[in-house]
């Protein structure tokens, strides 16, 4: 998967990842990492799957029946991927309820499953890596080394979740950032407001598989479901999820009717009457919406634009990301036009920054004439120097001292 000889990477140690996102699925962060780390380690990515009681009883007789690839019932459904990863989603009838008595026997039945995979996979003492904090409530049911509570977003400010679920969120970081051993985050933003409540915060930006992105070797061919969209090429390659703009969307693409602007990336429907439910069904002819494609294709897709976007809204949500997406566009060395909002405002020279949809269409009829090498060159510098193989890096070296505090603590 990954050819490079790390030097300082952690070396020996067993991960446990809980993970808000399949593994097979748009690629984030988080995969990135632990792509990387289970090349000198054994990581567990736990999907996050976990069943209602009528969907688990309905499913769970069918597995009883027959059991998925031959794998038993208590150890779930494990897959071991490439190097030292393995991928585990929970079993059918470790089910989760709203009812506080099940709710509270589904997860008892999750932990042991995990337990037993724990064993067959000779796990001492993990590293356990909770991305998404309403998972913190497994951590007390294991033995482990480090509690590592990843931050990659505003959760409390998601527009794609609905009220009730940023508050279930917010009640779960208050119990899992006062007890973690290390807080990563993504932005500076979120590194100002998680220190509050933890002294050992620590800023990890994203970043791009930059060989993969820059180095294609076919850069010429153009994906077969892009060859007759007519040019030029407006493309977004991301989650087509509430934090866009639709209503500056559907304003630029009507304003440019023979420009074509292509989405490539998973699609979140949102309900009748939102902007981004709106924008799906009702958008002009010169929007195409691909969906998502698999990570290897994306650098094609990307290469395929003649400019890429990063229509964000401007709200507290957005103002917290580290977008992953401008790294990529980068390392290919692609014209930008995005809204103004923190990160883009960071990166600024290297960026054509719109301040409303009139303003965007003018930066993108500037960014078609007006892209220079030294701009190029510039985005090329950026993407380098933000690599996800430099972020491994810079993780096991904050892992190692973390480790090394607690060991001297036990001793102590």
């Amino acid at each position: 998967m990954h050819q490079n000889n790390y030097t300082n990477i952690i070396e020996n140690q067993s991960i446990i990842c809980f993970a808000p996102d399949p593994w097979d699925t748009m690629w984030r962060n988080r995969h990135q990492i632990m792509s990387r780390l289970s090349l000198k380690n054994k990581v567990l990515y736990i999907e996050p799957n976990m069943y209602d009681v009528r969907q688990g009883i309905m499913q769970g007789i069918g597995l009883f029946e027959k059991s998925w690839t031959g794998r038993s019932l208590q150890n779930g459904r494990l897959k071991h991927i490439t190097n030292g990863l393995w991928v585990y989603q929970h079993p059918y009838w470790g089910v989760n309820s709203r009812w506080p008595v099940l709710k509270q026997l589904g997860r008892r039945l999750r932990v042991s499953a995990i337990h037993h995979v724990i064993r067959k996979l000779q796990m001492n003492a993990p590293i356990l890596w909770v991305v998404d904090p309403r998972f913190g409530n497994m951590i007390n049911y294991f033995k482990k080394a480090l509690v590592c509570y990843h931050v990659v977003d505003n959760y409390a400010a998601a527009p794609y979740f609905s009220e009730k679920t940023r508050e279930d969120l917010k009640q779960a970081e208050k119990f899992i950032l006062p007890i973690a051993d290390l807080v990563i985050v993504t932005s500076p933003f979120l590194l100002e407001q998680k220190r509050e409540y933890n002294n050992n915060v620590y800023l990890v930006k994203n970043a791009v598989d930059y060989e993969q992105f820059a180095f294609l070797q076919d850069v010429n061919n153009i994906p077969e479901d892009m060859e007759n969209i007519h040019r030029p090429v407006i493309g977004y390659i991301g989650a087509v999820n509430k934090k866009l703009d639709y209503k500056l969307l559907d304003t630029v693409a009507r304003a440019r009717p023979q420009w074509s602007f292509v989405f490539v990336g998973e699609i979140y429907p949102g309900a009748p009457g939102s902007q981004i439910h709106d924008f799906l069904h009702n958008h002009p002819p010169n929007v195409f919406l691909l969906g998502r494609r698999d990570v290897k294709e994306v650098p094609h897709y990307i290469h395929a634009c003649n400019i890429c976007i990063l229509p964000y809204l401007r709200d507290d949500y957005t103002k917290a990301i580290d977008s992953l997406k401008l790294y990529e566009y980068f390392a290919c060395e692609k014209p930008v036009v995005a809204t103004d909002i923190p990160v883009i405002r960071e990166h600024g020279p290297a960026v054509y920054i719109a301040k409303n949809a009139n303003d965007f269409v003018h930066k993108l009829e500037e960014a078609l004439v007006s892209s220079t090498p030294e701009r190029s060159a510039l985005q090329r510098s950026i993407a380098m120097q933000n690599t996800w193989d430099q972020r491994v890096e810079q993780l096991s070296f904050i892992i190692k001292a973390a480790l090394l505090k607690k060991s001297g603590q036990r001793c102590s």
